[in-house]
């Protein structure tokens, strides 16, 4: 794969990842079907974490990045890749980056009582299905894994949110 310029003139992780976090009207869920399997899987449990640690600020965040390495891993083995062969250090970076932007995007719910826990849970489900992508992604080509920087995530996860308003009924 060749990487595409991404946002500010920084390297994109992979084009493929890129042009589907940009373009707002195309999926951005694996290829794969397993790996999509795994990604749905994740998601009902990542959704369901972080609505009920909604009240205690930033737990969701310390119990989802395990998960995310979990959900990482099944990834790699549907890949055939060996646990010493996945890319791990930008996997690490990457979650890491996604689950700051999450809490950073969060704060602002995290007082409000009902409104906080669907604003958890939606976030994080909707970080694992764009993890789960860049971890599809990521598996495919393990020596060209690059980390993916807050900006690309910020713009990602935003997109996620107005395709999520355009399709709720009024």
């Amino acid at each position: 794969m060749t990487a595409k310029s991404g946002v500010n003139g920084q390297a994109a992780p992979h084009a493929s990842w890129t042009s589907r976090a940009q373009d707002a009207t195309e999926a951005t869920t694996p290829r794969d079907e397993r790996a999509r399997a795994i990604v749905t899987r994740t998601s009902i449990c990542s959704a369901v974490i972080g609505a009920i640690l909604s009240p205690i600020p930033l737990a969701d965040e310390i119990v989802l990045f395990p998960v995310y390495a979990v959900m990482a891993a099944r990834i790699g083995r549907a890949h055939r890749l060996a646990l010493t062969k996945m890319p791990w250090r930008p996997i690490a970076r990457t979650t890491f980056t996604g689950l700051g932007v999450r809490a950073g995007l969060n704060v602002a719910f995290a007082f409000v009582p009902g409104v906080a826990a669907v604003a958890n849970a939606t976030s994080a489900a909707a970080l694992t299905v764009l993890l789960g992508k860049w971890f599809d992604d990521a598996c495919r080509d393990p020596k060209s894994a690059k980390a993916v920087s807050p900006a690309m995530i910020l713009e990602a996860l935003k997109r996620t949110a107005m395709r999520g308003k355009a399709a709720a009924p009024a």
